[in-house]
């Protein structure tokens, strides 16, 4: 029995997988590549990860809007001082952003711009942007958190 890719195409996957380490999105990704699996699979991520010694950090993780702000301002204010956990702070705050939460849109545009800045990052300050856009369009593809 011969196979004839065009009679008997390969099955497409119904989920595009997504590139990186989802808690790198924040940095890394448009919005609207933040579709409602995608969301699901960074929210996964986040509970399996290790927890920041801040408070707040469970509320955080859930995609409460409060609890993310709060996490990632001591972390943005003092990134010399936590090494290595900008990524896992800056992710919820993403999960409310895509979730259409301005104040926290505004602070992922913020991060992208500073890393934009301090790294000479053409790509950080291209997403900036569009997160920028994002705000002037509203949100589409909003999953409730826990879903």
């Amino acid at each position: 029995m011969s196979s004839d890719p065009v009679a008997h195409p390969p099955a497409a996957s119904s989920v595009c997988p997504l590139p990186g380490v989802p808690l790198t999105w924040w940095r890394t990704l448009p919005p609207e590549a933040l579709d409602p699996p995608a969301q699901k699979r960074l929210r996964a991520e986040l509970r399996g990860a290790p927890a920041l010694p801040l408070p707040g950090w469970e509320a955080a993780i859930q995609a409460d809007a409060t609890a993310a702000i709060g996490v990632a301002i001591p972390v943005l204010a003092a990134s010399l001082a936590y090494p290595g956990c900008l990524d896992r702070a800056l992710s919820p705050v993403l999960l409310c952003a895509v979730l259409g939460d301005p104040a926290r849109r505004d602070l992922l545009v913020h991060a992208l711009g500073r890393r934009a800045q301090r790294r000479a990052d053409l790509d950080a300050l291209r997403l900036a942007h569009r997160w920028c856009r994002r705000g002037h369009e509203g949100s589409s593809s909003i999953t409730a958190p826990g879903r």
